[in-house]
């Protein structure tokens, strides 16, 4: 399933983003659902997290890399979990860039989803994952603005 979009940062600079976004304690803050994001390496980290779609839903255990870093302009993620709800992995890139107002984000990727979890459809899972998406990014901003 394709999961794309954008999200623009009014009054914040590419650089302000960047490091909150590449930081896991400062990620976990607006996480939805994340109960661990430990850095276990160089770009990369444990989580723990609690998703739910539909009646189907539960802990997921996993982890995320960063790769291909350019600091303050894009990288590249991979994730994976898996749990009672079944297993999600995903690949994606975010870009940072700066425009007239601030800082322009462009995500875009892949995730699979099987066992229960799989059973609620690709519409519902890509809808609650935007939502997650959308909120996550609602939040950022509004730490970085306080």
């Amino acid at each position: 399933m394709k999961i794309e979009g954008q999200f623009a940062f009014d009054g914040i600079a590419p650089p302000a983003v960047w490091g909150f976004l590449t930081e896991a304690n400062r990620i976990a803050q607006c996480l939805p659902g994340c109960e661990k994001l430990e850095q276990n390496g160089e770009g990369s980290y444990d989580m723990q997290m609690r998703f739910g779609v539909g009646a189907i839903s539960g802990l997921f255990s996993g982890s995320i890399r960063l790769h291909g870093l350019e600091p303050v302009s894009e990288y590249q993620m991979s994730v994976s979990g898996s749990g009672t709800p079944g297993f999600v992995k995903g690949e994606g890139t975010v870009q940072l860039t700066p425009d007239d107002t601030g800082t322009l984000l462009h995500y875009s990727g892949d995730v699979s989803a099987g066992g229960p979890i799989a059973s609620v459809g690709q519409r519902m899972i890509g809808g609650a994952a935007r939502m997650i998406i959308d909120q996550f990014f609602k939040c950022v901003s509004r730490k970085l603005t306080a």
